[in-house]
């Protein structure tokens, strides 16, 4: 029999990070906010179901047709995805630990949904919520704004009858619902009137890629551990507004970004650690996501992301200043010349092999590890801005108040571990996540504290360094 529920189709993105999650790469991506005051858990609850009415892909299991995969939209939201914790009354209780084994709580796509949350009580006064998204249905930029509408609708409530039913804010997500044709293909392939040569390039990229740098494979961040647990840890530093300021005006004097100096630390950290522990490093390779939201699709909850890989040799990292005026380069140039799309024109054409064709291409690259960069950078930036400004906003959730805002990231194996930047109420969150597999606790916190010794102190030189 056929199901009659309503259907939303995976981009090439989504079924790429299904088939890397189907060999043991678990893809789950964490939003972490604390919160300083009472949550209501019957009002968070509606106000998650109201969110994933707006936004369907939140509320669907993975089903096969014709050994391909879609997502079915349930029509009942109430399928336990907000989990609630009170530990004020207990005693010596990690909290920490806790919200680590529940964020590697593995999440089966074909019977429960691709989010769910947990609430922490910690205390009489403050609490954790922890948003746990898998991320063949959703990039970091829109979880965030899942999250943001959670708390918009929470405060909807806490301003009204909590009883009453409210419509959900508006989204366009309705406009993937059965939608036959790749978003993300359509938006690369309009791109050719933009960029000259443009296909040109995008097969030179892959070329480059796939071909040329796989002879030259990328360094590995020194770890002295080798296991096979797909279990992950977390660790976190803070960069405060003062100092945060103090950097943002000196990259502005030399003519730079925030990410530019974010991604040409992360190279001479990596460097830096591998030559404390008697390892060299030859090319140094960062991937970096990239937002390619098509036109309309902006508030559509979904991966509109690619990314682009730059490598570093030795002689670039030798000098602090050149680096970063290379790294500025080398994006500017890459941005102009759509380069994040040729992952895209790759994705699609594994996208339309089966998933479990899919999944064999992953675990060689996996197993190869040459096609596999060094680690991830991602900064999803200021995560709470006023309306229409871009200045800092603190946001309240009801009569709580939100103290801070912290992302993470997916790691693969042969990384074993990513790096996410966010920035709320002008602090920098920096979260490291890790395979203690790979590293221990104390290796995981030296890399992290290492990395943000680089930022604050980077020789960033003038203008024309």
């Amino acid at each position: 029999m056929t199901s009659t529920l309503a259907t939303i189709p995976l981009n090439c993105v989504d079924k790429c990070l299904l088939a890397l999650d189907g060999i043991d790469e678990p893809m789950l991506i964490y939003g972490i906010v604390r919160v300083q005051g009472e949550v209501d858990a019957e009002r968070l609850g509606r106000a998650i179901s109201m969110t994933q009415k707006a936004h369907p892909v939140m509320r669907t299991i993975l089903r096969t047709r014709r050994l391909r995969p879609i997502r079915e939209i349930q029509e009942d939201t109430g399928r336990g995805v907000l989990t609630v914790a009170d530990q004020v009354h207990l005693k010596d209780t990690d909290h920490d630990m806790y919200i680590a084994n529940w964020m590697n709580l593995p999440m089966d796509l074909s019977t429960e949904f691709p989010v769910r949350v947990l609430l922490l009580r910690e205390s009489e006064t403050e609490s954790r919520l922890v948003f746990a998204f898998h991320h063949s249905s959703a990039d970091g930029l829109r979880a965030l704004s899942f999250i943001r509408t959670v708390v918009e609708d929470y405060n909807r409530r806490a301003g009204g009858d909590g009883d009453t039913e409210v419509a959900p804010l508006a989204a366009p997500e309705e406009m993937r619902i059965n939608r036959k044709l790749d978003e993300l293909l359509g938006f690369a392939n309009s791109q050719r009137a933009r960029v000259n040569h443009y296909y040109r390039k995008i097969l030179f990229s892959l070329f480059h890629r796939f071909v040329l740098s796989a002879l030259n494979p990328p360094t590995r961040v020194f770890h002295d551990r080798s296991g096979q647990s797909r279990e992950l840890r977390f660790c976190f530093a803070f960069i405060d507004p003062q100092e945060l300021g103090r950097i943002q005006s000196r990259t502005k004097q030399a003519g730079v970004t925030l990410n530019d100096l974010l991604l040409a630390a992360c190279y001479r950290a990596v460097e830096k650690w591998n030559s404390m522990h008697g390892s060299r490093s030859n090319t140094i390779r960062v991937m970096t996501p990239v937002n390619i939201s098509p036109k309309g699709f902006s508030g559509v909850v979904s991966n509109q992301a690619s990314w682009l890989s730059l490598a570093t040799t030795p002689g670039d990292r030798s000098d602090a200043a050149r680096l970063l005026k290379k790294v500025r380069a080398e994006t500017s140039e890459a941005a102009a010349n759509r380069m994040a799309f040729a992952l895209v024109y790759y994705f699609y054409f594994c996208s339309r092999f089966p998933l479990f064709v899919m999944r064999l291409v992953c675990r060689f690259l996996m197993i190869t590890r040459t096609y596999v960069d060094t680690i991830v950078l991602t900064n999803v930036g200021s995560v709470w801005s006023e309306p229409r400004s871009e200045e800092a906003a603190v946001s309240e959730m009801g009569d709580a108040r939100i103290l801070n805002v912290i992302g993470s990231a997916p790691v693969v194996s042969p990384m074993g571990l990513s790096i996410a930047a966010s920035t709320y109420n002008r602090n920098l969150n920096l979260s490291l996540t890790y395979r203690p597999a790979f590293f221990s606790e104390e290796k995981a916190r030296a890399f992290l504290d290492l990395y943000t010794d680089e930022i604050t102190n980077y020789e960033i030189g003038g203008r024309d360094a």
